[in-house]
């Protein structure tokens, strides 16, 4: 039998257009076909794999509904939400049958940029471009073709005509979101922060809830070093509540710099219980720890870290103060040996705290005696 999902998945798309004129055996299809293809391709070390029973699952669902579409007659409103549906799905092949057999519905243009996005998603960059392009050529103000075209560069890293192609879509488009997003990504990239922030307030004109639009602002500010500017942002995020966890990874950094280092420690944290193995957020979190003297925690933090780069001289100085102050005399001075093959200097800054060491080990050598 065929999972619930694809079973659910049918339902949307019959709410979103209409009911297919033979739906009472469309499940009875969908679970023939799972079964030629288990026969066809399954075997003893795949057929119970969790990946196998997907992609057989993908395939049948593939094939039914492509059977099922060609007899149907949809409308151009129809034809946008399966669309809409089918590439969120990601049932790319899908997507392109539906296209393809109702061109005829479909505005020229519009036929282009929707084979274009199915090409580009299916890895086919060469041929989604010639298709953007045919849709700017059929319409020039076509934005979206300027858009996708603007997004290929970027994936081919040419930058600067990323940046040319988003700026066209903004033109043409002034209340179109993505472009100014794009291209608020593309110079900050670039590490243009100034231009990135003046189209991420584009963004936020035009739709306060986008989460990217914050998240390149505030990490453009922090850029700067402007810090109040990184406020305003994190404090327009809470009142539209977009909570994520690279916003908590934002909040914690800009607490840390503006000497809020309880508040860094919060945010840092629930990134971290997301994000483990972010070992720059762990030296920044170490730092904050170390600011705040929470002695204890840092010392779980700094064992990460030296683990990383046993010689870290932050990372050992801090090491011999978390000891010290948690009176962990012999730790302190492994420490400061380990410190003092780096540096001499760090036992002329540190003597104090050395005497006072080598006067608490001498009291417990009495007492032991």
């Amino acid at each position: 039998m065929i999972e619930h999902k694809w079973l659910e998945l049918l339902k949307y798309l019959q709410d979103r257009t209409h009911e297919f004129e033979y739906i009472e055996s469309i499940v009875e299809l969908l679970n023939g076909k799972v079964v030629f293809l288990n026969n066809q391709f399954g075997n003893v070390n795949t057929i119970n794999t969790p990946q196998f029973i997907d992609w057989i699952e993908h395939e049948a669902f593939s094939a039914v509904l492509n059977d099922v579409f060609k007899v149907q007659n949809f409308t151009e409103t129809e034809i946008n939400s399966l669309f809409n549906a089918l590439i969120s799905t990601k049932l790319y092949q899908l997507a392109l049958s539906l296209v393809i057999n109702n061109k005829g519905v479909i505005d020229t243009a519009e036929f282009d940029i929707k084979r274009g996005i199915i090409l580009q998603h299916l890895g086919e960059s060469e041929q989604a471009e010639i298709a953007f392009y045919n849709a700017i050529s059929n319409s020039p103000k076509n934005y979206l073709g300027h858009f996708h075209l603007g997004y290929i560069r970027l994936t081919q890293g040419d930058t600067e005509q990323a940046v040319k192609c988003f700026t066209e879509c903004t033109q043409l488009a002034p209340d179109f979101v993505g472009g100014f997003q794009n291209l608020a990504g593309c110079h900050y990239q670039a590490s243009e922060f100034e231009q990135a922030i003046d189209s991420c307030i584009q963004v936020y004109k035009i739709d306060p809830t986008v989460t990217a639009c914050y998240v390149t602002a505030i990490s453009s500010f922090l850029a700067l070093k402007q810090l109040e500017r990184a406020k305003v942002w994190l404090d327009r995020a809470r009142v539209h509540q977009i909570e994520t966890i690279e916003l908590n990874r934002l909040r914690g950094i800009w607490a840390h710099q503006s000497q809020h280092d309880p508040e860094a420690i919060l945010a840092l944290s629930e990134y971290l219980e997301a994000r483990p193995e972010d070992i720059d957020i762990l030296a920044i979190r170490a730092q904050a720890l170390a600011a705040d003297g929470q002695w204890e925690p840092l010392l779980i933090d700094l064992k990460v870290l030296l683990e990383l780069d046993p010689h870290d001289a932050w990372s050992l100085e801090y090491l011999f103060l978390a000891n010290f102050h948690t009176q962990r005399w012999a730790q302190a001075e492994v420490a400061m040996s380990q410190l003092s093959k780096i540096s001499t200097h760090f036992k002329a800054t540190y003597r104090s705290q050395m005497d006072e060491i080598r006067k608490q080990e001498a009291i417990v050598i009495v007492d032991i005696q």
